[in-house]
């Protein structure tokens, strides 16, 4: 993958892409965070509880869980004061005693004096969030650059991006190829990890329709495809999204399902060039298995001039 900086100004943020990636919340304070069997037994209590008590998500979940599913649950009060959290007793008084004894403890004012509150509470998020059912996740730190849906009825950690995208134009785009060499030419790595920045590399990244949210039926049926077969193999195989592109990404690796994984990324590569018009690139698609700087560099010049364009 190309690592260095164009000789070329800035890409510019482009207004389509605003409100479309998020951070997820920065909980600050494990007393937050419930064992499934902690959340059974506050249920048990009072059912009530259950209105305050959220699906927790990180990008360790995401990228080694062959499901992709939540391990834990968090206690969220969201943006309430002190006096309505006090509706849930329970909880509240699992917060005092965890958390607040921490954020005393915290420099930033607003943070001791909001203690029974995440340490950001990122209404933008959920607020973009509360008309879908799903949306598109990913790990701000990951060894590949993967993406996944996930329902909206979760608390998502500060370790993730979440865009409130829902459809499989979208995944089909933001897993392409077009978009991966601009991610990792503008985003940091930390050791062999991408450092996934969604301000320098997904506000800045041109969509084949200026609009993120539109949609396009034949990227639809590309994107749909792939995740399909995708979500399939890693139950299949029992490995999360990491161990499934190791092996997507090992020349060495001749598995028959693995092979066909890398057909349909080919293809729905094939059908985002097309999207965008460059179909002189189609047919030059390299196997998935393999780096190729020279073409990386091509896709990043045409998204740059396309950055340039829109803005």
């Amino acid at each position: 993958m190309v690592t260095g900086k164009p000789e070329r100004a800035d890409p510019g943020k482009l207004a389509t892409n605003a409100g479309s990636a998020f951070v997820g919340s920065y909980v600050l304070g494990m007393g937050f965070v419930l064992t499934p069997d902690e959340r059974d037994a506050l249920l048990k209590k009072n059912k009530r509880n259950a209105q305050r008590i959220f699906p927790y998500l990180g990008g360790q979940e995401v990228n080694s869980s062959p499901t992709q599913n939540f391990d834990r649950y968090v206690i969220s009060f969201g943006e309430m004061s002190l006096e309505e959290a006090g509706a849930w007793p329970d909880l509240l008084a699992i917060v005092r005693e965890k958390v607040k004894p921490e954020r005393d403890k915290n420099r930033r004012a607003v943070r001791k004096k909001y203690w029974w509150r995440f340490g950001e509470t990122t209404p933008a998020l959920y607020a973009a969030l509360a008309p879908l059912s799903r949306c598109l996740v990913t790990a701000r730190v990951t060894k590949h650059l993967c993406f996944s849906f996930q329902p909206t009825d979760r608390i998502f950690s500060e370790a993730m991006y979440a865009f409130p995208l829902d459809h499989y134009a979208a995944f089909a785009v933001l897993q392409s190829r077009v978009h991966e060499p601009w991610a990792r030419l503008l985003s940091s790595s930390m050791k062999t990890d991408l450092r996934y920045a969604a301000s320098d590399c997904f506000d800045t990244f041109p969509f084949p329709a200026p609009d993120p949210r539109a949609k396009h039926p034949v990227l639809e049926k590309a994107g749909e495809k792939l995740y399909e077969a995708r979500a399939k193999f890693m139950v299949e195989t029992d490995q999360g999204l990491t161990k499934t592109y190791n092996a997507l990404k090992d020349p060495d690796c001749n598995d028959r399902a693995v092979l066909k994984l890398r057909e349909l990324h080919e293809a729905m590569d094939a059908a985002v060039l097309s999207a965008y018009g460059w179909l002189d690139l189609v047919d030059s698609v390299p196997p998935y298995e393999e780096i190729d700087r020279s073409w990386d560099l091509e896709i990043i010049r045409r998204t740059y001039e396309l950055n340039q364009e829109r803005r």
